[in-house]
């Protein structure tokens, strides 16, 4: 699933049945499309490898290079959930993005709102100073008003966390989550974000994806992206306990961008990407709420590592049992 003022093409969170892709064995056919740039997504596995798509999202009609998304001041990207006119666009710049497969229940639910989105975006209209005929004709089509730079998408459902939830909070999902259960919706009250439908959902935020267009990177909109995700769960959830996510070792700009916004590294996993044809392990990186922390384990293994408190009390004081 999932970059920001310091990297780029961040991109992370599918969970394991998402992440097989048969390895690229026939050479790319030509075609119509040849002349387009190929995604600079710090997440492909290999990124001069003939399997790297190229890009045709609607956005990059706009934004074909920085020096384009230069003149965009941050104060004019705006901020709301994917909708349902958004469907197309969104898979297209995950496949753009990403070398997974997802399904199309995830497209479906991520624009209805069963899942949570943040989206950003910029409209054609105003940059020209609020004039609603500023789209343009480009290459014979009519330039989309609104542009999708970014977005992002998570979860609280328990089917999603799965295995996780031991690792990042100590426990069980059965045990941890139940009493979750029993309650009501979650009110939404931030920007408009769509709230995700009652049912099994629990005590962890999972960021499924995270992306950027490639002319918009290095301006921080994932980071913006992160904390106005990270702000909505804290100020509406207060049942999570933890935002999280897996990132593909390799993806250092990703692991840079995640750990510039506080979140922690909490654990290892060899093998969990499979990724044309090649397996990839992945780290596990949370960010905790609400009074949620890492379990003793990771405590005590990272305690000397991370250095030494002054006194065992300041140490404890800051990492309160349960776990």
């Amino acid at each position: 699933m999932v970059m920001a003022a310091d990297p780029s093409g961040w991109i992370e969170g599918p969970t394991p049945d998402q992440v097989e892709l048969p390895p690229a064995t026939e050479p790319e056919a030509t075609g119509a499309d040849d002349y387009l740039p190929r995604s600079s997504s710090s997440a492909m596995p290999d990124p001069n490898a003939a399997s790297v798509p190229r890009l045709q999202a609607r956005v990059h009609r706009r934004f074909s290079t920085a020096d384009v998304c230069a003149t965009i001041p941050l104060s004019e990207v705006r901020f709301r959930p994917l909708q349902a006119s958004d469907l197309e666009e969104m898979m297209t710049l995950h496949t753009e993005w990403f070398p997974v497969s997802y399904d199309q229940a995830f497209y479906d639910k991520s624009v209805n709102g069963q899942l949570f989105s943040l989206v950003a975006t910029h409209s054609a209209a105003s940059q020209s100073g609020g004039s609603s005929s500023s789209a343009a004709v480009v290459h014979g089509a009519e330039e989309p008003e609104e542009s999708l730079l970014g977005m992002i998408t998570m979860s609280t459902f328990c089917e999603h966390h799965g295995e996780d939830i031991k690792h990042i909070l100590g426990g069980e999902c059965e045990d941890l989550c139940k009493q979750k259960r029993s309650r009501g919706p979650v009110s939404d009250t931030e920007e408009g974000q769509a709230a995700q439908s009652t049912g099994n959902t629990g005590q962890l935020a999972y960021i499924l994806t995270l992306g950027v267009c490639d002319a918009f990177r290095r301006r921080g909109l994932a980071k913006e992206l992160i904390r106005r995700s990270v702000a909505h769960v804290d100020h509406n959830m207060p049942e999570v306990l933890a935002v999280y996510l897996h990132v593909v070792t390799y993806n250092q700009a990703a692991i840079r961008l995640y750990e510039s916004t506080s979140f922690t590294c909490i654990e290892h996993f060899p093998s969990f990407y499979f990724l044309h044809g090649s397996h990839y392990d992945s780290f596990l990186y949370a960010l905790y709420l609400h009074g949620g922390h890492p379990p003793w384990k990771w405590r005590f293994r990272n305690l000397w590592s991370l250095g030494l408190p002054t006194t065992w009390r300041e140490w404890l004081g800051a990492a309160p049992p349960g776990g």
